[in-house]
């Protein structure tokens, strides 16, 4: 039997809108199947109606409006008890497609205590790995594992401490690009994120489009990011990049919102706490430097 030691214990949060329970049933049971010892924390973002019964090791919180992405997974951490010392997230319509999973990542966080996150390897229905789910630049080194500069909130594990002391997620932001901006901000702090891509997830391709406003918010929290951690040379450059990288990548029908999105990220005053120069020398060293 394997003992869970003092700081290693671990509960998976699963956070849901209520739209895709059988989906949601197996996200859970995959966790509950891979390790006796770890808990689930399901959070019913602005979901209208009870939840299935999932048995004694689920705890359901139910958010009355829909919190977002991070505030989502900021309430389901607050749910979780004070001496659980690694949370973990799953999205609701993937599984985890390997074994042991629970035990691995314990071990890395045992191993080092600079590590913050480590990060899993997404597969779609295909068996491909998508270029947004690589945390490093391109297609490259979906294989390959190793410290890297960013991680995929959905299919993780977090260091509690770690995020907890540079102030977790950041809830304005909604959707999209909350794990750079903790990321950032948990290299800053000299933390590490590490990808394992022996630690494999299941979840179906999707776009960005699926949600309604995906795009808007997309372009509108880039320049979020980005004015709240760069220096203020790196912000400019970054932004102006991702001006045509992300128009380029847009389908046809949604340049407009994420044309619309970035112009917005521009009227709102955000409060700046730039990263230190030797974080974006850090980055660079990792393969991506903060204006890519």
């Amino acid at each position: 039997m394997h003992i869970v030691t003092e700081g290693s214990r671990l509960t998976w949060i699963v956070l849901t809108m209520g739209d895709r329970w059988p989906e949601v049933d197996r996200a859970v049971s995959s966790l509950l199947d891979d390790d006796s010892q770890s808990d689930v924390v399901l959070v019913l973002n602005g979901v209208d109606g009870p939840a299935p019964e999932f048995g004694d090791r689920v705890r359901v919180v139910a958010l009355r409006e829909n919190q977002g992405v991070p505030g989502g997974r900021s309430a389901g951490m607050q749910a979780v008890d004070s001496d659980v010392a690694l949370v973990g997230f799953l999205d609701d319509d993937a599984r985890l497609a390997s074994r042991g999973v629970a035990a691995t990542t314990r071990e890395m966080f045992r191993k080092s205590t600079r590590t913050a996150v480590v990060s899993f390897r997404i597969q779609d229905e295909t068996g491909a790995t998508a270029r947004r789910h690589v945390p490093r630049p391109g297609h490259r080194g979906f294989d390959k594992g190793g410290r890297v500069s960013a991680f995929l909130g959905g299919a993780c594990v977090v260091r509690r401490s770690a995020c907890d002391a540079v102030g977790g997620y950041w809830s304005d932001l909604f959707y999209s690009h909350e794990e750079l901006d903790l990321s950032w901000r948990l290299i800053d702090a000299g933390h590490d994120i590490v990808y394992e891509p022996d630690c494999l997830v299941d979840h179906p391709k999707t776009d960005i489009a699926r949600h309604h406003d995906g795009w808007h918010r997309t372009g509108r929290n880039r320049v979020w990011v980005a004015r709240r951690n760069l220096p203020g040379a790196v912000c400019l450059v970054h932004t102006l990049v991702w001006l045509p990288t992300g128009l380029l990548r847009a389908p046809r029908g949604c340049r407009g919102d994420y044309w619309r999105g970035w112009l917005s990220g521009w009227t709102r005053r955000v409060e700046r706490s730039p990263m230190s120069w030797r974080t974006v020398l850090r980055l660079t060293r990792l393969g991506r430097p903060p204006i890519i």
